[in-house]
């Protein structure tokens, strides 16, 4: 049975394999070529202000380029394993748009940034049995100080049809502003370990003052 890192150094050195179809870290289901109708929705919300646009995670890069295709002034992102932040990086040469490869975990990296941004997208790998399904909700507070007024905060939520109430909460108590968006249409493979739903309610929230 396949185990989760001990501590996030293990993570960094985990091996990377990476086909069309999906990443694999470790051995670890990453990220899925299924996920790309998602991650085109994701990447409409967080661009819908255009500005600088912030992604934590940068996986196989589908959410990149859809962000791109968008439209934003800038894109950074935040990517925790070397070598995924090196294809970021290598990813990152091919577009006019200015982009900034921040290597290392978001609770390290965020506090040092100095630069608030119009839009940012979560979507991480969960370090910990415990943090499946919720890996996202510390950075829910966290990244309302990286907001610009207006700014936009959008996630990888786990969620299906309806929203559990601590999760809703959790946004509620952070952000003057909370919409609910359902995905439809999704086709995860039945190998997918992560995911077996084809829907997916993400949330998008607003910081207003």
């Amino acid at each position: 049975m396949k185990r989760y890192p001990s501590n996030n150094r293990d993570w960094v050195t985990l091996n990377v394999e990476v086909t069309d179809l999906e990443l694999l870290i470790g051995g670890w289901q990453v990220m899925q070529r299924w996920e790309e109708p998602l991650m085109r929705v994701l990447a409409t919300e967080v661009t819908r202000n255009g500005g600088d646009i912030l992604e934590v995670g940068f996986g196989m890069g589908i959410s990149a380029t859809a962000i791109m295709e968008s439209g934003c002034a800038s894109y950074t992102v935040i990517e925790a394993h070397p070598v995924v932040a090196q294809a970021a990086r290598d990813w990152g040469e091919s577009h006019s748009t200015p982009v900034t490869v921040v290597e290392g975990f978001w609770q390290e990296v965020i506090p040092g940034m100095g630069q608030r941004f119009d839009g940012i997208l979560f979507d991480t790998y969960p370090m910990s049995e415990d943090e499946r399904s919720c890996n996202h909700y510390p950075f829910i507070g966290a990244a309302r100080e990286l907001l610009q007024v207006g700014g936009v905060l959008t996630v990888y939520s786990d969620e299906t049809t309806d929203f559990r109430p601590e999760h809703l909460k959790l946004w509620l108590d952070n952000y003057e502003e909370v919409r609910l968006v359902k995905v439809e249409g999704l086709q995860p493979p039945p190998d997918c370990e992560y995911w077996n739903q084809t829907t997916m309610v993400i949330p998008v929230g607003t910081r207003r003052a």
